[in-house]
């Protein structure tokens, strides 16, 4: 009895201690969005705008960063497991040079050929001007953001989500000190105003991509003694054994950016004010999900590691307490916002109409917690099995076979109200649940697992 309440004690406390730096990394991250907005606020809608679209797509990449990182996530997860030391180093080497390759065609294209991304979200005359000139200096960060998202992949893979949450930190504090010396012109640097937050922001990735690679690199680090010119020697077997995991995740995060797109120009057609009272919705949400969050992160890693160690009964223990602990976040964060969404929405704005329209939005987001995040963590268990198809094609049905069309019917149809929309991403949800929960069951993960 003893043995069994010190074996799940021991996974509990080592579960804790991959989600804790994750959450803080989340919360952090989100801060200095708010802060690095906030010291362009006064620049006109022009710079806001130009900056948004900036960030669109920058999330456009970051999708397919992330799925690269998933993929060598899951391999160093599952080499972990097996005690392979050298396909650990492989896989870490060999993807962040093949996504360096990668982030120099993404650099190209910002830099000389940028309007091609900001038309791809209607950007035209002054804001697609001004939206070139932000894009092409935002455009020098992103191989630096490739290679931290890939490190920060790596290292979670093997358990370590500490030193991602450092150098995560690292990228976003410099971010904000970057951002106020030079938008605002501080200690004798001239003022750049909206040029100044796109600086700050390329600059801090690039010096935290540096702190990155040193910290791998380094005496004992998982590159130890690896070159430099060695990031670029690849081998057939790596490569397919990253990309052909990450690919699909790389799609399932595309999937994301394109239907908030279409939600979003759904939700437009009811004015201004629903957009303003979804954004503060999602701002609102992110206290009950970011929390949940990294428990799928989790699932992915703890997952692959036992699998690879041949250690099903291991795996499956994992599971049960991720989903136990993800369940009970997800309660608490679902019971917040379905009995406070009122108190939320006020903590950001005292407009009475855009209160009225969000509260519902949270409610049905607070009913939709416990069914999107147990089928994260399904589908990160899946991930970490090999199985990274699998929440790709639950993620493109609930998406595109639920969310779309009936935000589409009821906006641009059958005109019905908003809440219409808004209850999509609850019914997506529930659906995501469903189809993960017998994609899991039916693949059995613990007596078919797909090491790669």
């Amino acid at each position: 009895m003893n043995a069994t309440l010190n074996a799940k004690t021991e996974i509990r406390l080592s579960i804790f201690k991959m989600i804790l730096p994750i959450l803080i990394s989340s919360v952090l991250e989100m801060t200095v969005g708010i802060i690095s907005m906030k010291l362009i606020g006064n620049l006109g809608f022009i710079a806001i705008g130009a900056m948004g679209l900036s960030t669109r797509v920058r999330g456009i990449i970051w999708a397919v960063y992330k799925g690269i990182a998933i993929g060598v996530q899951v391999v160093v997860a599952q080499a972990y497991g097996a005690e392979n030391g050298d396909r650990i180093k492989n896989a870490l080497r060999q993807t962040i040079g093949s996504v360096f390759v990668i982030s120099i065609l993404f650099l190209a294209t910002m830099c000389f050929v940028p309007q091609i991304w900001l038309r791809i979200f209607g950007a035209e005359g002054e804001l697609l001007t001004v939206g070139t000139e932000v894009l092409r200096v935002v455009g020098f960060g992103m191989p630096f953001l490739g290679i931290i998202l890939i490190i920060s992949g790596g290292l979670q893979g093997k358990g370590d989500a500490v030193t991602p949450m450092m150098i995560s930190g690292i990228m976003n504090i410099l971010n904000v000190i970057f951002g106020l010396v030079l938008v605002k012109g501080l200690f004798g640097f001239p003022e750049l105003g909206l040029m100044g937050a796109a600086i700050a922001l390329a600059l801090s990735q690039a010096v935290a991509a540096v702190v990155g690679l040193g910290i791998v690199m380094s005496k004992g680090g998982l590159l130890s003694g690896v070159r430099l010119v060695d990031f670029f020697k690849f081998t057939k077997d790596i490569m397919e054994a990253v990309y052909k995991t990450g690919i699909p995740s790389a799609l399932e995060s595309l999937f994301w950016q394109l239907s908030s797109i279409i939600l979003i120009r759904a939700i437009l057609t009811y004015g201004d004010a629903s957009y303003a009272a979804y954004q503060l919705g999602l701002q609102a949400e992110s206290i009950a999900y970011m929390p949940a969050a990294g428990f799928q992160v989790a699932a992915t890693a703890y997952i692959g590691r036992h699998l690879g160690a041949n250690r099903p009964d291991l795996a499956k223990s994992y599971l049960k307490e991720i989903l136990m602990g993800a369940v009970l976040v997800s309660i608490i964060g679902g019971g917040l916002l379905v009995l406070f969404p009122a108190a939320l929405l006020g903590f950001m704005t005292n407009d009475a109409e855009l209160i009225k329209i969000g509260v519902v939005y949270l409610i049905i987001c607070g009913l939709a917690q416990v069914p999107q995040n147990v089928a994260g963590v399904l589908g990160g268990a899946l991930r970490g099995a090999g199985y990274t198809k699998m929440p790709m094609y639950a993620a493109g049905v609930g998406l595109y076979m639920v969310r779309v069309p009936i935000a589409i019917l009821a906006a641009y149809v059958f005109k019905l109200s908003v809440n219409v929309v808004f209850l999509a991403i609850g019914v997506d949800m529930t659906v995501r649940l469903l189809l993960n929960s017998v994609l899991y069951v039916k693949t059995n993960i613990y007596k078919n697992p797909k090491l790669v």
